[in-house]
């Protein structure tokens, strides 16, 4: 009893929380909402009540042998053809005003889902499945569970104001019918809520068998696996996996729904003998004449209408519930604390970086426990290029997500010039850092946009745009365009498709429109790129990095010969520090990874 009372609560909670949600995202069209429920909620009884007074009249003067007075009949005629043209008029109105004011309600609670997202300062939950699978539930309904929580609301309210007013014309009857219906019907309300909330739960803990459904449709149905999906023959067995996925979720769904079924039809029956009771008692009354002609009437019309506006209200009191419990997972995931502690205002970022970077006794692990580095101590100093080099897995992208604060370490500290990083403002940080990352984005948009992403202000000043086009080397292809740099790219929306080279020169470009910035991070900058256009760069690379701290890494050794320094990891720890000869010297790590890799591209021992 008292988990039903905690659960009730949480639902209330979660109702009152969503009003205002809804009164936000459109209030005119919810004011206008609001107003003509109200009156779609009394028109049922109107149109009885007129029904009453018709009959009634009717038969008052056919039994006292009177004329009828058509100045009465005409206007409760009127009166009935009214309401029922009303209720016809209002309807298509209603229909055009929720579809509005769900496009509004859509489009705020997507954006509250992209704010919170972008509320976290760290990688922490992207990395995290059960992230995933919350958010995906919480994406993939956004488009109609606050469409459904809208209609629900607005037939909850449209019935249980006809419910009301319906109860006033049977109370005069007899107060104790609409009591014994409502007291026959409570317990299916019970019931059917308790089996919609273990369905909502059910779906939700299997929520990673959804996203495997939909990860293997994406598959299946995109350009990005077509060629491997044909070359290999895959389609059945991925359309296999679809399938096993499937069928662990509709299992579980399907006997909970069973479940459900039955127990609300078994109640109903409950609530249809208290009907038959009421009907039956009434009936009597009107044979031994204590009832009139339009009593009896109204009593049938109105029992018929309270039968069908409390079923009406379970029903979207039930679709209600779930979709109350999507609210309440979508309000705790705006609840859902930021996981980085952050410093605001934070201390100055030193401009420029006067003494140093440094890495102190630096531990990480990722938030499965996996340790990706140990033990790290080394110093950044202002205007130098740092390569760093190592197996993969062995830490080196990891050294710049510390860096980029898109993780802080587990033990130890990064300082900037004695302070700890984690003590300055984050997003004044970030703004001192250019990069390119090896997963860099290939944005939908125009060319423009897509280099301008690396500093907004270039949109308004070409001449930052162009001096980014021309350090990336991209001049030629973008006056091949006939629009220039207003050229759309990437297919989705019919735009210019780019190789992979193209589309990573762009992120160079994108890394290069930040010119204010301080440190400058190249995570395999080439990876892409043809080996001209890597010979180009890398013949470029005192001129592209000049004035910046900059950290490349590569597992391309030939290219680190131009660095200050290089560091060396192997398994999360730095275990050689030093320049290229240097390291070559000691005939240790790096000596052994470049007598691989000089091997095997003819490369200079030296």
């Amino acid at each position: 009893m008292n988990d039903l009372r905690v659960w009730f609560e949480d639902y209330i909670r979660a109702l009152f929380r969503s009003l205002p949600l809804l009164w936000t995202a459109a209030p005119k069209e919810m004011t206008f909402l609001v107003a003509v429920t109200l009156l779609q909620g009394f028109l049922p009884a109107i149109s009885v009540w007129i029904t009453k007074l018709v009959v009634d009249t009717v038969t008052t003067a056919l039994t006292s042998g009177r004329e009828l007075s058509y100045s009465i009949l005409w206007p409760l005629v009127a009166g009935w053809v009214g309401a029922l043209l009303l209720e016809t008029l209002l309807s298509p109105w209603v229909f055009a005003l929720q579809g509005n004011l769900n496009d509004k309600l859509t489009a705020h609670i997507s954006l509250l889902l992209m704010h919170k997202a972008d509320t976290f300062p760290d990688l922490s939950r992207f990395e995290d499945s059960q992230f995933y699978d919350e958010l995906q539930l919480l994406q993939e309904q956004v488009s109609y569970k606050p469409l459904n929580l809208l209609e629900n609301l607005v037939e909850l309210g449209r019935s249980f104001v006809t419910l009301i007013v319906i109860i006033g014309l049977l109370v005069p009857l007899a107060f104790w019918i609409p009591l014994v219906i409502a007291i026959a019907t409570i317990p299916q309300i019970v019931v059917s809520s308790q089996y919609g909330k273990a369905i909502w739960l059910t779906l939700f803990e299997n929520s990673p068998q959804a996203r495997r459904m939909e990860y293997y449709t994406s598959v299946m149905l995109t350009d990005t696996y077509a060629k491997e999906i044909r070359l290999f023959q895959l389609g059945s067995f991925f359309m296999q996996r679809y399938l096993i996925a499937f069928q662990s979720l509709h299992q579980s769904m399907r006997h909970l729904r069973g479940k459900q079924a039955f127990w609300s039809s078994s109640l109903a029956i409950l609530s249809t003998l208290g009907n038959g009771f009421s009907f039956y008692w009434v009936v009597q009354k009107a044979f031994r004449g204590e009832f009139s002609p339009g009593s009896v009437l109204l009593f049938v019309q109105s029992l018929t209408y309270f039968q069908n506006n409390l079923e009406r209200l379970i029903a979207n009191w039930l679709d209600l519930l779930e979709n109350i419990l999507y609210m309440q997972q979508f309000f705790n995931f705006l609840d859902s604390p930021i996981p980085m502690p952050l410093s605001i205002p934070g201390e100055k970022i030193p401009t420029p970086i006067r003494s140093s970077i440094t890495f102190e006794k630096v531990d990480f692990r990722y938030p499965d426990n996996r340790l990706a580095l140990k033990n790290i101590s080394f110093s950044l100093y202002p205007g130098q290029t740092v390569a760093i080099v190592g197996e993969n897995g062995a830490g080196k992208t990891t050294l710049v997500k510390l860096l980029t604060r898109l993780y802080d370490p587990t033990t130890g500290s990064i300082l900037v010039d004695g302070i700890d990083l984690r003590n300055f403002n984050l997003e004044q940080w970030r703004q001192q850092i250019a990069g390119v990352f090896q997963d860099f984005g290939h944005y939908a948009l125009t060319l423009r946009e897509n280099i301008a992403l690396g500093n907004l202000a270039a949109l308004e000043h070409p001449d930052i745009l162009r001096y980014a086009i021309e350090k990336a080397d991209i001049v030629k292809l973008v006056d091949h365009f006939p629009t220039k740099e207003d050229t759309p790219l990437g297919k989705q929306f019919g735009g210019t498709e780019l190789s992979g080279g193209q589309w990573q020169k762009l992120a160079i470009a994108r890394a290069f429109v930040r010119q204010e910035a301080q440190l400058l991070l190249l995570d395999e900058p080439t990876a892409a790129l043809d080996p001209r256009s890597e010979s180009d760069l890398y013949l470029r690379f005192i001129e592209l990095t000049e004035g910046k701290t900059t950290i490349l890494i590569t597992h391309r050794l030939a290219s680190v010969r131009m660095a200050d320094r290089i560091l060396v990891l192997k398994d999360g720890h730095l275990i050689e520090d030093g320049t290229h000869q240097e390291l070559l010297q000691r005939r240790g790590e790096y000596t052994a990874l470049w007598n691989i890799q000089a091997q095997q591209y003819g490369i200079s021992a030296q």
